[in-house]
């Protein structure tokens, strides 16, 4: 056979054999498609002072430009991720997986009845649940793959964790609920006649040491944050409050992130956080401490 015919034999054997590899995988992909469908989430955003509840996956949009939008944002798409990575091709394929998160938005004070969100926990033989003050988090992989989710933006957490990373010692609490405004009022007033108008220096250390028993933990730190502004005391509160929230969001979000990663990789069944100084180990704190004072 002549070199250039073997040549043109060579090129379209070549040329069928990738032709047909490219259609077996074609196929594999469409086939692929048909029974591993990309999971569907389902989002809820809630907002429990003022009552609203917004649902859908299109939900997110609806919220206006935010840390807690972002958060929504940020957090959706990761535990999604995670979700979709080990969701293919699982189990029952008549069955579809179960995805629910929950955001819900959670202030520091209330000026209206309060609904606290709670969300039952999915009971199965192979559940395993995470329990946070951040993120309480259920999987199960039987009958169906269920995963449902709590994220809680709450400004007193905020607080709170940056109390304990400053030092001020506290023992975690179950929740951390909105204070009642008229008790937020009392609490403003004390630390004034307590604190700044102490009456000298030398009188100062024993005011503080007296408010500290006084006052909850994360609205001690809040005040101390708040205290080094001229003015009025008590209008330099929601401005602290939101420069806080605004310089320890980024942190926030990556620590619910830590956990979600180290949920998905680990196999316990039961997995228990109760303060940010436990978390150590799966983040660096420094991420989302907040260190001076309002600038």
């Amino acid at each position: 056979m002549p070199l250039n015919l073997k040549i043109r034999s060579h090129k379209i054997a070549i040329i069928f054999i990738a032709s047909l590899l490219i259609n077996v995988l074609a196929i594999e992909s469409t086939y692929s498609q048909q029974i591993c469908p990309k999971v569907q989430t389902s989002i809820q955003i809630i907002d429990e002072t003022g009552g609203r509840q917004i649902s859908g996956t299109s939900s997110v949009d609806t919220l206006q430009e935010s840390h807690f939008k972002n958060y929504v944002t940020t957090i959706s798409k990761h535990i999604s991720a995670k979700i979709d990575e080990i969701s293919q091709c699982h189990g029952d394929l008549k069955s579809s997986p179960e995805v629910k998160l929950f955001f819900v938005y959670r202030r520091l004070v209330k000026t209206a009845p309060l609904a606290p969100f709670n969300l039952e926990r999915t009971e199965s033989n192979d559940a395993r649940h995470l329990d946070s003050p951040w993120v309480k988090l259920t999987f199960s992989r039987s009958p169906t793959l269920i995963v449902r989710a709590v994220f809680l933006w709450n400004e007193r957490q905020f607080l709170f964790d940056q109390a304990l990373m400053s030092g001020i010692r506290a023992s975690p609490t179950n929740s951390l609920l909105p204070i009642d405004n008229g008790i937020f009022r009392q609490f403003i007033q004390d630390y004034k006649d307590s604190v700044l108008l102490a009456p000298s220096p030398e009188a100062l250390p024993a005011a503080e040491a007296s408010i500290s028993k006084r006052l909850p933990p994360d609205i001690l730190w809040l005040f101390r944050y708040a205290s080094g502004q001229r003015g009025p005391f008590y209008t330099w509160l929601d401005p602290a409050l939101k420069s806080a929230v605004s310089r320890g969001a980024i942190g926030y979000t990556d620590l619910n992130k830590a956990l979600i990663d180290q949920f998905f990789a680990s196999e316990t069944t039961e997995i228990r956080y109760e303060s940010v100084l436990d978390l150590k180990d799966i983040f660096t704190l420094d991420q989302y401490r907040v260190n001076d004072l309002l600038r």
